[in-house]
Order: structure tokens, then sequence, then C-alpha cells
């Protein structure tokens, strides 16, 4: 077993300097800091809540997302790479349904989420300091799903669930070096389908509260991030 851990330090050794008189770094870790959009829509609230008017939200301070990543490049033109994100609010809207006697319910709904990335990269220099990356892969995502509700007598309850899943990831950017071991890049993440449905609120017969599910929405970060390679 000694032999065997000698001899893959010495491999990984061997490949590093390589890579680096290659004239790139083999290994790098960073973060981003940017902003947040997605597709979600109106109807996805409660299709069965009849007589009630939808609103979405667009606050940017829950449109900010970050995240912290670290790869490896395997040749000069591809590496892999790992990150763990916070893609903020990733569906928020309201709920009004009035009365004739002057009363109304209310709701306000969303879902945050967050995961973790892998993806393949490809990268292509452009000029000496400055190379452009491709990235494609997986993310597997936790969507954490909340209500606030107000019903006609003015009482308010909260709803919490939380959601799992995996989804694809695609991502495009631009690096520059700032010095040998630090660069800065600018890049554009999109995840897709990350939620379970089509459908926010679930209600049972009665027409009561059953159930919260996130839903299906593409969510775009934009980002500015600074990397350290060795």
């Amino acid at each position: 077993m000694k032999k065997l851990l000698v001899v893959n330090a010495g491999l990984a050794a061997l490949l590093g300097s390589g890579m680096a008189e290659a004239g790139y770094s083999p290994y790098y870790v960073g973060a981003g800091l940017g902003a947040t959009g997605n597709n979600g829509n109106e109807s996805q609230f409660c299709p069965a809540c009849e007589g009630s008017q939808f609103k979405m939200r667009n606050d940017k301070r829950d449109n900010r997302g970050y995240k912290v990543y670290g790869g490896a490049n395997l040749t000069q033109n591809i590496g892999v790479e790992i990150d763990y994100t916070d893609l903020g609010k990733t569906y928020d809207a309201d709920m009004y349904r009035p009365t004739l006697d002057g009363r109304a319910e209310r709701a306000h709904a969303w879902q945050k989420t967050r995961g973790i990335g892998v993806s393949a990269k490809v990268n292509r220099r452009v000029t000496r300091k400055t190379s452009v990356y491709g990235k494609a892969g997986a993310f597997a995502w936790e969507n954490k799903n909340q209500m606030d509700y107000t019903n006609l007598d003015g009482i308010s309850e909260t709803y919490k669930t939380k959601d799992e899943g995996v989804s694809p990831k695609l991502g495009i950017g631009l690096e520059h070096e700032i010095t040998d071991h630090v660069s800065i890049q600018v890049g554009w993440d999109r995840t897709f389908n990350h939620g379970k449905g089509n459908q926010f609120l679930h209600l049972d017969q009665n027409k009561n509260y059953a159930d919260l599910r996130s839903v299906k929405t593409d969510t775009d970060m934009v980002y500015v991030g600074a990397t350290f390679n060795f």
C-alpha cells in the first residue's frame, strides 16, 4: 500500500510539473458572484385556485447567486470541474383572491435552489493570457419551498417542503490571467429543469392546502469570478 501511495504521488508530481512546463496550471480553485434569472411564470403557482390573481416578483436582492469551484486541467484544453452553487430564488410569486364581502386570501410563495455540479470543461487560448471555455455536466440540486398564507379571517400560516433532483447544466466564459497564479473570469451558466413539476401549490378535494412541490424552471447565472491556479 505504501509503495502504491508513493507511486501515485510521484505520478501526480510529474503530471503537475509537466503541465506547468507546458504553460498552464494543473489545478485551480475559485469563487464567483453573479445575478440570476429564470423562466418561471404565474401559471405554475396554482392552476386549481379559481378566481385568484397571480403576479411574479422580481426583487433584485433575491436574484443574486454565488458559486465556489475547483478543478483539474487534464490537458491544456480539457479539464473537469466541481462547484457548489447557490442560485437564490428560482421561483417567487404572489397570489391574491378577493371576495364580495371585501375580504381576501393572500399567499406569497417561493423556492430557493442550491446544489453541487460536476462538469467536463474545454479551454481554448485566444491570446497568451486569455482563454475561452465551455462546460457541460450535471447539477444535483436541492429546492427549499415556502408559502406564507393568510386566509379570509386574517389568520396566517407558513408551509415548507424540500425537493431534490439532478438536472443538466451548461456554461461558457472568458478567463484572463492577472498573474501566474491569479486569473479573473466572466461566465454564464444555465441549469435546466430543476424542480419536480409544473404546479407549486397542490390542493385536496376540498380546495384546501395539500402540498408544495417545486416547479421546473431553467435558471441563468451571469457571474464574475476570481481563480487561484496552482
